[in-house]
């Protein structure tokens, strides 16, 4: 095979940087449209995992901004998808399932959008469903506790491929 024909069959990728992929992510929400985003980071595991899951955004709802879900919002450090841990006012603190100690706060106009399911290969993790469900309501609010289940976790689960 020459160079021009394997130059031809290798996937190009474009590099854009931040606010420019989440303005094009809000104008396709803004049109009715749901946007897949592949996952970066490992602040919210177990239940959402570095590069190998995506996440399905959807636009916010009237019930969107409530305790227990997960919510694209921009920061001051950059954008982050985590869960709703407390709303007092107008002050929203959100915390990730993979963080024992880090919180963040934001307002209500800082919110974007709201993951509504995780694809993990052919497996849907859905709003709503049981194993969502699971990780909304039994992942431990604790610190300490949090922070021992995540090095269990991270020392066998993550280690098995699960």
């Amino acid at each position: 095979m020459s160079d021009t024909q394997r130059t031809d069959t290798r996937r190009s990728s474009l590099v854009v940087g931040a606010d420019e992929f989440f303005r094009e992510i809000l104008s396709r929400l803004a049109s009715g449209k749901r946007v897949k985003i592949r996952a970066k980071g490992s602040s919210m595991l177990p239940l959402i995992r570095d590069t190998r899951d995506t996440i399905i955004l959807s636009a916010l709802s009237g019930d969107s901004i409530q305790v227990g879900r997960l919510l694209l919002v921009r920061i001051p450090q950059g954008y982050a998808l985590h869960r709703v841990e407390r709303i007092e006012g107008h002050i929203i603190t959100l915390r990730g399932d993979g963080n024992p100690y880090q919180r963040e706060q934001c307002t209500p106009d800082q919110v974007l959008a709201e993951a509504t399911a995780i694809l993990r290969g052919k497996k849907v993790i859905e709003l709503g469903s049981r194993l969502w469900w699971c990780y909304e309501h039994l992942w431990p609010k604790h610190n300490f506790i949090r922070r021992l289940c995540l090095a269990l976790y991270r020392r066998t689960l993550l280690r098995w491929g699960y």
